[in-house]
């Protein structure tokens, strides 16, 4: 077994650094640029972390927010955006990560975040990946993977998690059905759990691997900066795979 696997399965989650490439960098500003272009006036060549592209963002999403769900969704549904997760690395990885032949893997849950100062309507209380991707369900040989677009850390609210607690999926019910505000499928967390947590610090470039079991939760933004991530579900086929199960499964009586 080796470095990454081992360090997957044993603590729920691996770091790799400087994971993407210059080109596929290139391709997600450029995908950023060619859907906001037009609402933020943007030039070819802005910067990710300048702060006035943010204050930008921040003022589209409070003046127009139909607009910026728009754009939100077309960046989420682009094929190159989820294009990138497809490639032969990333196919490679995902297989050495799970112990399983890449033909067959799944891919699900494609998503650019966009998370804002101070948002408390599209953040995730504590849960487990695995209760809204049932089509592992049970074995769960499953992560998440997630990339930094903009430099991530406990000040713009990055992702909090919490090591070795990957072993055992926590059945939950679903709460806050609401329109226009993020499910939850909330599970508890005790004192041990809380004092070992850690954030997911990570520059643009770095991937990082969870298991769909660890338990984990939205940060809390805090800066005057948009956090951007994207990330992937991949879900091995070969073991417990449920087809015609590839979306959310909330509050479904066969599995909760």
């Amino acid at each position: 077994m080796n470095k990454i696997t081992k360090e997957f399965h044993n603590q729920g989650h691996v770091k790799i650094k400087n994971f993407l490439s210059i080109k596929e960098k290139k391709i997600i500003k450029d995908i950023i640029y060619e859907n906001f272009k037009k609402s933020l006036n943007l030039k070819k060549k802005f910067n990710l972390e300048h702060k006035d592209f943010h204050k930008q963002l921040i003022g589209l999403r409070k003046k127009n927010p139909k607009k910026f769900g728009e754009i939100y969704d077309n960046i989420n549904l682009s094929s190159k955006f989820r294009s990138i997760f497809y490639t032969e690395k990333f196919l490679k990885t995902f297989a050495k990560i799970l112990k399983v032949n890449p033909n067959q893997i799944f891919i699900t849950g494609f998503m650019m975040r966009l998370d804002a100062p101070k948002d408390k309507r599209n953040i995730l209380d504590w849960h487990q990946d695995s209760s809204y991707y049932m089509m592992a369900y049970p074995k769960f040989n499953a992560g998440v993977c997630w990339c930094a677009v903009t430099q991530n850390d406990q000040k713009n609210g990055t992702l909090v998690f919490v090591p070795k607690t990957h072993k055992k999926f926590l059945k939950t019910k679903s709460s806050n059905k609401k329109k226009g505000i993020t499910q939850q499928n909330k599970i508890r967390v005790n004192k041990k759990d809380l004092s070992n947590s850690l954030n997911l610090n990570q520059n643009f470039g770095d991937a990082s691997f969870l298991h769909m079991n660890l338990k984990h939760r939205s940060g809390d933004n805090f800066s005057k900066k948009v956090r951007i991530s994207m990330a992937c579900r991949f879900i091995d086929m070969s073991k417990s795979f449920n087809t015609g199960i590839e979306f959310y499964r909330y509050n479904d009586k066969k599995f909760n």
